[in-house]
């Protein structure tokens, strides 16, 4: 999951376990630990490293396990907290209206032959939103020791629920 594309890394598996005895397992867990913080509501999990640990770049991953006919669906997102991300969305916004609003004008105006700054919105908001992807990579980077721990945490309570070795369930 820390070698990824994605700006949102995501997991998808399966376990024979039902999901109420997975979510009692990381109940036991967070319980017992002070290495993960987390809440659970519903069917759903929230992992995040504790307040002390945590910078800017800290993950959050959010796990919703689902039964299905052979146990659990069990599905996990992980991404920088919620302030991180709406400030990265603003940005994705502001560079893809720059492109469209300040492209389409300079455009016209470029075919109408009338000199135009706005030709250059085409090339800025692209070089935007190249430094968006790049700082959100580092950040990835930043927080990828952290995202393993919070993994690793699920991968252990789903072992323990079904008294195996960590690391059994096939991540995709």
């Amino acid at each position: 999951m820390g070698n990824t594309t994605h700006i949102r890394p995501k997991c998808k598996f399966s376990s024979e376990i039902a999901p109420a005895n997975i979510i009692e397992e990381v109940k036991i867990l967070l319980s017992k630990t002070n290495n993960v913080n987390g809440k659970i509501i519903d069917n759903q999990i929230y992992l995040m490293i504790p307040k002390e640990e945590q910078h800017y770049w800290s993950p959050e991953f959010r796990v919703t396990i689902n039964e299905d006919e052979n146990g659990s669906l069990i599905k996990g997102i992980a991404g920088p907290n919620g302030k991180v991300w709406a400030t990265f969305i603003v940005f994705y916004g502001l560079a893809i209206m720059l492109l469209i609003f300040g492209g389409s004008l300079g455009i016209s105006e470029w075919m109408l032959d009338i000199d135009s700054i706005w030709i250059w919105s085409i090339p800025i908001s692209l070089f935007l939103y190249i430094l968006i992807v790049i700082a959100a990579k580092y950040g990835q980077k930043l927080g990828n020791d952290q995202l393993i721990r919070l993994r690793y945490f699920l991968d252990e309570a789903i072992a323990r629920a079904e008294n195996k070795k960590p690391y059994k369930t096939k991540a995709h």
